[in-house]
């Protein structure tokens, strides 16, 4: 802002020291007195000359090719592991700069190698044609589902069409045998001859008990008296043997008939249960489920129906249709499963400088966190900022000299290397980011980020008819200058319209309307500039234009 401000002051000057060359030159001058103020009238030839016209602009250093580099594969927030570089260091394109830690998105990258896998397997499958052994198993499961689908609906047709004869008979089945189990425990419990036989086996237990006990109490040590007493021992435990198994043999007996006595009662508790319910109309519940059943055998029969189908006609066009974009998606998830795994690695994708690092390991990031930002300052460029009132006066190609207050006094060649199509809002005026090349200066300790100031050659003249600027007046929206009254030299000036072409605030060149040798009237007011006075081609451009007059 301060720059454009001591351009415009310098125009001014220039613009006030050429007024007064062309007050004291011109062959005739008078001064008017009006309302206004002072006013100065002066006539001045129309010449011919080159006519540079240059635009003053600042801008920026900066390199061709720089960039910002981020984690940008990266999802949620992580951590830095590692940062093998910093500020001031050379690398190479494919050098490592930093990593995050691949092992979130080496799973994933394997989860989608399974998923792929399984899907080209999905797809072959469909592809390739039908074994026998496939047909036989299709076949198999096709039979057991219509064999459970009977089972189902032969389950389904015993709860709605129940056989009451069959329940009224299974129930006096039951009873029939619940009543021999009774009777067979009433029979374990009055069995005198078993009785007996217990009475009969303890007596024989106590005799050979006796002897032993006997023998026992005797005081003998010879071989004779322990033969005897082997013997006695064995005949009293084969009598305790004969007593205790015949007692055991009982009481198993005893719970066997227990037993069939509770089977034969839950039995009986059953059948009368079954009856009731076919009576009252069968367990609702039951009922449903027995629905539900059938429905379900009938589902997994057609799918066996349909699988039989598919291996004689083979998978239509629709399901390997399917199966193929299926494995197309997986194959694109795993690309970028495998793009993630390869983005936990900040990688250099130029040689170039580290010009700054942002993050410290262990600080944390997102996708959008700039690491660090990487410049190749072996090839820089100055960027200007043009605003949209001077914007169409640029084009590529354009030479421009460039300075650097950091270097006064040196001065460096370039050319405009391309007009931005999109500019930015600055302050209310739109500005535009044009890169201009930068030649000369590749012994100079520059730094991306100074300031640079760049005069562009916008245009040239050979051999052009050039006016004062301040000769130019406007009426209607068309350019017009006053050339002397040529029949009343002192009348009024006449005013002749004009076509303007390139100006450098000082002199314009007149394209149509004037010829070599003609003159034209000056007027300027000491107080203020006549509002229509013409003010330049744009505002007045700078004062480093040139003119060279012949």
């Amino acid at each position: 802002m301060k720059r454009n401000l001591r351009v415009l002051l310098a125009a001014v000057v220039v613009a006030l020291a050429a007024g007064g060359y062309w007050f004291y030159q011109s062959r005739a001058a008078t001064t008017t007195s009006s309302a206004s103020g002072q006013t100065y009238t002066q006539i001045v030839q129309v010449t011919q000359g080159d006519l540079n016209s240059s635009l003053s602009v600042v801008g920026q250093l900066e390199a061709e090719q720089s960039s910002d580099l981020a984690f940008e594969r990266m999802s949620g927030t992580t951590n830095l592991l590692t940062l093998a570089v910093q500020a001031g260091n050379v690398v190479t394109a494919g050098q490592t700069l930093a990593t995050i830690d691949p092992a979130p998105y080496e799973q994933a990258r394997d989860q989608a190698k399974s998923d792929l896998q399984a899907a080209e397997e999905t797809l072959s499958d469909l592809q390739t044609s039908a074994t026998a052994l496939q047909i036989a198993q299709a076949d198999v499961a096709q039979a057991a589902a219509q064999v459970q689908l009977q089972q189902a609906q032969d389950a389904l047709d015993a709860l709605v069409n129940p056989d009451l004869p069959s329940l009224k008979a299974a129930v006096a089945n039951a009873q029939s045998a619940l009543a021999q189990a009774q009777a067979n425990v009433l029979a374990q419990q009055e069995d005198s001859a078993a009785k007996k036989q217990l009475a009969r086996l303890q007596v024989a237990e106590a005799t050979p008990t006796a002897d032993y006990q006997r023998l026992a109490a005797e005081t003998y040590t010879d071989a004779y008296y322990r033969d005897r007493l082997q013997v006695a021992y064995n005949k009293m435990m084969d009598a305790q043997d004969a007593r205790v198994s015949y007692e055991t043999n009982r009481q198993v007996s005893a719970l066997q008939a227990q037993m069939t006595l509770r089977r034969s009662q839950q039995a009986l508790a059953e059948a009368q249960e079954a009856l009731s319910e076919a009576q009252a109309g069968g367990d609702k519940l039951a009922l449903a489920q027995a629905q539900l059943a059938v429905h379900q055998a009938e589902v997994a029969l057609q799918a066996a129906q349909e699988a039989r189908a598919d291996l004689d006609s083979g998978a239509d066009a629709t399901k390997i249709a399917t199966a193929q974009a299926a494995v197309d998606k997986k194959r694109l998830a795993l690309n970028d499963a495998e793009a993630a795994v390869a983005g936990a690695q900040l990688i250099a994708p130029f040689d170039g400088t580290i010009l700054q690092t942002n993050v410290n390991v262990g600080g944390q990031l997102t996708a959008n966190t700039t690491v660090l930002t990487l410049a190749n300052l072996k090839s820089l460029q100055v960027v200007a900022s043009v605003d949209e009132t001077t914007i169409r006066q640029i084009s590529a190609g354009q030479d421009a000299a460039i300075t650097f207050d950091a270097f006064p006094g040196q001065s460096f060649q370039g050319k405009v290397l391309s007009v931005p199509l999109q500019g930015s809002l600055q302050g209310g005026v739109m500005v535009y980011a044009v890169p201009v090349s930068l030649t000369g200066a590749e012994q100079l300790a520059l730094l991306v980020g100074m300031t640079a100031n760049v005069e562009i050659q916008v245009g040239q003249a050979s051999d052009a008819l050039l006016v004062p600027t301040l000769a130019l007046s406007k009426a209607n929206g068309l350019y017009q200058v006053l050339v002397p009254n040529t029949t009343d030299p002192n009348g009024d000036p006449t005013a002749v319209p004009v076509e303007i072409g390139l100006s450098n605030g000082t002199y314009t060149q007149i394209t149509k309307g004037l010829n070599p040798g003609d003159q034209v009237v000056v007027q300027m007011s000491a107080s203020s500039n006549s509002s229509s006075n013409f003010r330049g081609n744009s505002t007045i451009m700078n004062v480093t234009r040139q003119l060279s007059g012949r």
